[in-house]
């Protein structure tokens, strides 16, 4: 048994092992992997998609989603949900489960190699927390080894036996919870303005406008999702929110953007965020948020996925530029040049 704590810079004097620690190798070779968790993240319905895809049909997966159900999902979750859930069971690899029961927040994993229980996990991780998409939080979980384990991957059966119901024959969600429009509400490195700060911010634009055109290609720009996992030949995390933008020489006003070489900048936008970007590779060719790459994705994609143009995990393509109604990352410079308004145009 192993006591484990989220890897933060605050608390390194403890010296304890993380969840990530365990899991990297288990994601590569578990033949079955259980979850029973109270809520589900947008990002973590992504990931987990991303999970089976890359292991290529050799994981089974059993996900039971304690809270959700009578609490609400935003469409946009039920839909990808489901058709997780009918994924899973047409290609006989499991299922998902959900609650009309009872609420449960418990939050139980467990993986398993050809029916022996290589490790099992309770704690404060929520699923988001567990396969790394959350942010900033500090977890404590349990770990239990082999043996240990089979007793929480037992209860994790009983407990999805018995409160659980396969999402496609669960009574069908009408009324659904409405999606945030506060889309970086909570992220760090994110200032949040009132009304009257953030309409202040707006009229102090100039005539210096760059607009950059949004691309779609496959593994890149919004879509660098799609790309090589962060650690060569295994499974490693990759944040469906994150992006980069790639800015072409042939912009009109390229060189007004301030260069990699002066570091991170301030950009607004329009609907009252405040953070820094920066640019970054040859030539300073990348434009992204600085800190953490979630934040400009998330901004981003967020306001398609509200206008539902983008379903939750997809790649952004030129159909969903389409009925976005808006193709163009627009930055503005203010008049006293000490930031820049961000837009979508």
């Amino acid at each position: 048994m192993d006591l484990l704590l989220t890897k933060n810079p605050i608390i390194n004097s403890l010296h304890a092992n993380c969840i990530n620690d365990y899991t990297s190798k288990y994601f590569e070779t578990a033949t079955q992997l259980n979850i029973a968790t109270g809520f589900i993240s947008n990002e973590s319905i992504a990931e987990l998609r991303r999970l089976i895809e890359y292991r290529k049909h050799t994981l089974n997966l059993s996900l039971f989603i304690g809270m959700n159900y009578i609490d609400g999902f935003t469409k946009l979750q039920y839909d990808a949900v489901k058709e997780l859930g009918e994924k899973l069971i047409k290609n006989d690899l499991g299922n998902v489960y959900v609650s009309p029961k009872a609420m449960f927040h418990g939050k139980m994993y467990s993986f398993l190699k050809d029916g022996e229980c290589l490790g099992a996990f309770v704690g404060s991780s929520n699923l988001g927390s567990f396969i790394g998409t959350s942010q900033n939080l500090i977890e404590s979980d349990v770990f239990f080894e082999a043996d240990s384990g089979m007793g929480i991957h037992n209860r994790i059966i009983e407990i999805t036996n018995i409160l659980g119901e396969s999402i496609s024959d669960a009574k069908p969600i009408e009324n659904f919870k409405e999606p945030t429009t506060a889309l970086l509400d909570g992220f760090e490195y994110v200032e949040k303005l009132n009304r009257e700060e953030t309409a202040q911010c707006l009229l102090k634009g100039s005539q210096n406008v760059v607009r950059i055109p949004l691309k779609t290609e496959d593994k890149s720009n919004l879509n660098a999702y799609f790309g090589a996992g962060k650690v060569k030949g295994r499974f490693s995390k990759r944040d469906y929110y994150e992006v980069e933008i790639i800015i072409s020489t042939k912009i009109p006003n390229r060189s007004l953007l301030p260069n990699k070489e002066d570091g991170n900048f301030t950009v607004i936008t329009n609907d009252g965020y405040k953070f820094e970007c920066a640019r970054q590779g040859d030539y300073g060719k990348n434009f992204r948020s600085a800190h953490d790459l979630k934040i400009l994705g998330r901004w981003i994609k967020g306001q398609m996925e509200n206008a539902g143009a983008l379903k939750l995990g997809d790649k952004v393509t030129e159909e969903t530029l389409r009925k976005f109604g808006k193709s163009s990352l627009v930055l503005t410079q203010s008049v006293d040049k000490d930031f820049w308004i961000l837009t979508l145009e």
